[in-house]
């Protein structure tokens, strides 16, 4: 994820896979909550349930195989290859 830091400069994040709320999920493919649920629903049985309020990282990886990996978050070609043939 890039992230503007003072004079024009760029700072370069790594985006860590990690356990994610829908509420965090919806932001980032920059939809509301109610949008992000009717896709989630469509796809329940490939994602599975959320236990509590998240969803756990092999979750969040189909949710990225299924959905796209969200525009603002900037990865590798490696990074996707890596991501899409953990669950292959």
């Amino acid at each position: 994820m890039k992230m503007e830091e003072g004079r024009g400069k760029i700072k370069e994040e790594v985006f860590v896979l990690k356990p994610l709320t829908h509420k965090q999920l919806s932001e980032m493919y920059g939809v509301s909550w109610l949008t992000f649920q009717n896709w989630i629903k469509k796809v329940e049985k490939e994602v599975g349930k959320k236990t509590g309020h998240f969803y756990h990282v092999p979750q969040v990886q189909k949710i990225f195989q299924l959905f796209g990996i969200p525009k603002q978050i900037n990865v590798s070609v490696s990074d996707v290859e890596e991501l899409f043939k953990s669950q292959a």
